[in-house]
């Protein structure tokens, strides 16, 4: 029967589980995307795949040797409620980034339609303006999450390393705050960040520019509007992403509630 912690030998150290590991890695590599300034991969992807990282918890708690039996143990029920109270602020992350990309959305189609009727600038600041509020204060909520952290204590306060499946979903929600935290952000510069040279215009509007008299050289109200809708279908993406991993996080909730409840 495989365990979770396999010895090689008795004078060996212990050595993880191959899903574990795989999961380590994994959300490991997010983390380092999500921090850095790299437009690859999109926010989109990121969101999907740490969802799929989150639906794989299950498998942890599965597992012999570091799963139900050793989750079901009384020394550790404090880490799993730790972990379970943890996962109740991704929900939350999560829900409130994707309302946010959902509000953001139509923001953007109100300022592309505004740009069809004749390059209407006063209605696409405002909607551009409304975008940006609306991303700002879900990634100020990100951030504010990604600062708190989740503390795996057992009952009797001994120094055993925690269940995997603990400490993967623990670090799942550590990632999923610097993932949200980076969406917001880089849907954000779309509009608001002028050096990104091919959104110019979009960005000069938002500034004040006056449409009538071309806010940049090399771009005219059809660029804008496919720019607009470009932006949208980002939106969209992203939005899916959550929803994906927004149902992820419930599956593995539902995985560690069943051990202490069942």
């Amino acid at each position: 029967m495989a365990a979770c912690q396999q010895l090689r030998s008795t004078s060996l150290p212990l050595r993880p589980h191959a899903l574990v590991q795989e999961l380590d890695d994994e959300l490991q590599r997010l983390r380092s995307c999500a921090a850095a300034s790299s437009a690859s991969p999109s926010p989109a992807s990121l969101a999907a795949r740490l969802g799929d990282a989150y639906g794989r918890i299950d498998e942890l708690v599965q597992l012999p040797g570091c799963g139900r039996d050793a989750l079901s143990s009384a020394r550790w029920r404090r880490a799993v409620e730790a972990a379970l109270d943890a996962s109740v602020s991704a929900l939350d992350l999560c829900e409130r980034a994707r309302d946010a990309a959902a509000t953001a959305r139509q923001h953007a189609r109100a300022a592309r339609r505004a740009v069809r009727r004749g390059g209407d600038a006063a209605l696409a600041r405002a909607a551009l303006r409304g975008y940006a509020r609306c991303l700002a204060k879900a990634g100020k909520h990100a951030a504010a999450g990604a600062r708190k952290k989740v503390t795996i204590r057992r009952e009797d306060d001994g120094a055993e390393a925690p269940p995997a499946a603990v400490r993967v979903m623990s670090e799942a929600v550590a990632v999923t705050a610097a993932v949200v935290q980076r969406a917001m952000a880089s849907l954000s510069a779309r509009v608001v960040d002028e050096r990104k040279s091919r959104w110019c215009a979009v960005a000069r509007l938002l500034g004040g520019g006056d449409w009538s008299l071309g806010v940049c050289r090399d771009l005219d109200g059809e660029d804008a509007q496919e720019m607009l809708q470009e932006l949208e279908e980002s939106l969209e993406a992203v939005e899916s992403g959550l929803e994906h991993l927004f149902r992820h996080i419930v599956q593995s909730r539902v995985a560690l509630l069943n051990v202490i409840t069942l």
